[in-house]
């Protein structure tokens, strides 16, 4: 509060949500984008039809987060659920001092994470 921490991610927050949906604009593995303030997930569905969970075997959570640590970058994927109400996520939640060129890094290493997936993904539902 002292910082004003909490009033600059509100401000910051809805452009934020709008440069994460820039970033991961025309990946087919990417389904709805959501955010509040500097906490954000997305929707990993089938590229084969932009709509439907991706099939289990694949563990495409477990392929996010290991791929993003490749890029430098710490996420948190959700694995289906076995109700089958929730599909693959990801979820961002940067500092809240991040700055602006912070958290663009952050957009661009996410975008390279997600295309490194997609390709891995296709190859393995062909």
């Amino acid at each position: 509060v002292e910082r004003h921490l909490p009033e600059h991610v509100r401000q910051r927050g809805p452009r934020l949500l709008e440069d994460l949906e820039r970033a991961v604009a025309g990946l087919g593995i990417v389904g709805e984008v959501r955010g509040r303030g500097f906490l954000l997930g997305l929707e990993l569905v089938d590229p084969r039809d932009g709509a439907s969970f991706l099939p289990v075997e694949l563990d495409a959570a477990d392929l996010v987060e290991r791929t993003a640590l490749e890029h430098d970058l710490f996420v948190m994927a959700t694995h289906p659920q076995r109700d089958g109400y929730a599909g693959d996520q990801v979820l961002l939640a940067p500092a809240f001092v991040a700055s602006d060129e912070e958290l663009a890094e952050m957009l661009g290493r996410l975008r390279l994470t997600l295309e490194d997936v997609e390709r891995v993904i296709e190859r393995e539902l062909r």
